[in-house]
């Protein structure tokens, strides 16, 4: 893409709503804003972007699957390379201050970085990249490519593996293998990570790559404020595969309770039990050690069971914890579940409570884009208001580095970590 790729652009005329869009600095144009005029592109064009009165205002990748039409690359009458190449460089600077406490976190953050439909994340010595669209494939190896020139500039070290996760993966259509843009290896990939020196061995590719690295956030206050769980009995609900967990132990939690409805999860969790030579070439012996729901496994002060937690949480028994993280997947995929969404996490939080001590922390997550910040802490307040209880403080942890926001964007403010301080019940206030 690098040679003659002015030439490459097809022309296209905005409506006077998609100028619009563009105008504001919005990274997206819907198809729903497309006139018919549109009809002739394939997946994956680059587009000249233009007015009414034929002024080129910026350049975009059409895309004839899914909601998004076109997603915004530059703006301005002249495509830059050397403007792409300096929002890549701006992308790894931002992440060197993490550099030093982790070797796991976000390179590229899709259009948070000014770079739309495409994530690069670092595990270790390993790169995932995952591009949202079969048309932006090349625009990511382009990517790629000048990120890998720019390592020895800013101090980001060199991967040794790259590997890029098909659209198909994560949208629909026939499933492609992953690719290896560098290095080769058998998959599943097992690479060991660490938090300010906390090792945690991950396998590649997983769930969003291979670990929720958004959560970190949260991973870091519990290590910053220990007291949010220390000599406490926890829970950790929807704990993927636990690094959120091994961190409250690392912070000096009495017990945790982990629990998630996925075996492959938790299997991958109780790994991190074993020393790295019983790790994934043993997968197959241990895999029936979570086929049973609701048998709670002991390891240490972990205990690890596979449950369905929408619907039944007889393995909590009458347990009451003095720290709580509630970490459900995404509940609003669309506008049409919003409503949906906001009945099962108050059902949730209502279940929540009923196993939360007195005094306690209560800590709720959400990575549905759909609900506001606003919306997700009314949630919250109002379901602890209604079930009797009040909080003294709520905490609103930011993303880090490697997640920035953009104020033109809000779908990229998908995150929210709200850290509910000891909780009572309001009898126990006017007693």
């Amino acid at each position: 893409m690098k040679a003659g790729t002015k030439s490459r652009f097809r022309r296209y005329q905005l409506n006077k709503s998609s100028e619009s869009i563009l105008q504001k600095g919005h990274p997206w144009i819907l198809s729903g804003n497309l006139s018919s005029a549109a009809s002739i592109f394939k997946e994956g064009d680059w587009l000249a972007l233009v007015s009414g009165s034929n002024q080129v205002l910026g350049f975009g990748i059409f895309s004839n699957s899914g909601p998004i039409g076109i997603r915004i690359l530059q703006i301005g009458n002249e495509f830059s390379e050397s403007k792409l190449r300096q929002t890549l460089e701006d992308a790894l600077t931002r992440r060197k201050p993490l550099s030093e406490m982790t070797n796991a976190y976000r390179i590229l953050h899709g259009e948070n970085d000014g770079i739309p439909g495409i994530t690069v994340d670092r595990y270790g010595k390993t790169w995932i990249v995952q591009v949202y669209s079969a048309g932006l494939e090349k625009l990511g190896r382009w990517c790629i490519r000048i990120l890998q020139s720019l390592c020895s500039e800013v101090g980001e070290p060199k991967p040794v593996r790259i590997l890029l996760l098909s659209p198909n993966r994560i949208g629909s259509g026939k499933t492609i293998r992953p690719r290896f843009l560098k290095g080769e290896s058998e998959l599943p990939i097992e690479e060991e990570i660490e938090l300010r020196k906390i090792p945690f061995r991950v396998k590649l590719p997983g769930q969003k790559g291979g670990l929720f690295l958004d959560v970190r956030n949260l991973r870091s206050e519990f290590l910053n404020r220990p007291e949010l769980v220390k000599d406490k009995q926890c829970a950790h609900l929807f704990c993927h595969t636990g690094f959120t967990s091994i961190c409250m132990g690392e912070a000096g939690a009495k017990s945790i309770l982990s629990a998630d409805g996925s075996e492959d999860a938790l299997l991958e969790f109780s790994n991190q039990f074993s020393s790295p030579t019983e790790g994934l070439e043993n997968y197959g012996s241990k895999k029936d050690r979570f086929e049973l729901k609701n048998s709670i496994q002991e390891f240490g002060n972990h205990s690890l069971v596979r449950a369905d937690l929408f619907r039944e949480w007889d393995f909590m028994e009458n347990r009451k914890f003095g720290c709580i993280v509630l970490d459900p997947p995404n509940l609003a995929p669309n506008q049409k579940s919003v409503p949906g969404a906001k009945k099962a996490y108050k059902n949730l939080i209502q279940k929540c409570l009923q196993h939360l001590s007195p005094g306690g922390n209560l800590i709720l997550l959400s990575c549905s884009g759909r609900l506001s910040e606003s919306e997700f802490e009314k949630i919250g307040r109002q379901t602890l208001d209604s079930e009797g209880w009040s909080s003294n403080k709520i905490t609103k942890l930011s993303p880090e580095s490697d997640h920035p926001t953009k104020k033109e964007f809000p779908e990229g403010r998908y995150f929210k970590v709200h850290i509910y301080e000891n909780c009572t019940q309001k009898t126990q206030q006017r007693s």
